[in-house]
């Protein structure tokens, strides 16, 4: 079994991912709790603190691999 991880090093830490931070429902910005401030969600600061309830992580679906057929797939 693959072990799937809920961070990836690659992606960059921002505020939408913190545990500071609270998204408002009409747009892409979020209200910093530390900073006390609005910020773009998209922003990043050192007070950083990530936060995994906020990571949506979702089981990608399996293809249903019944409706293909074996020559579909020879070359």
């Amino acid at each position: 079994m693959k072990k799937v991880s809920l961070w990836d090093e690659k992606q960059e830490n921002t505020c939408a991912f913190c545990e500071y931070a609270t998204m408002l429902a009409d747009c892409e910005q979020v209200i910093c709790k530390k900073r006390k401030n609005l910020y773009a969600a998209s922003y990043t600061c050192r007070k950083f603190k990530f936060d995994i309830l906020k990571k949506d992580v979702r089981r990608q679906r399996v293809p249903e691999f019944k409706k293909f057929k074996k020559e579909q797939f020879e070359l």
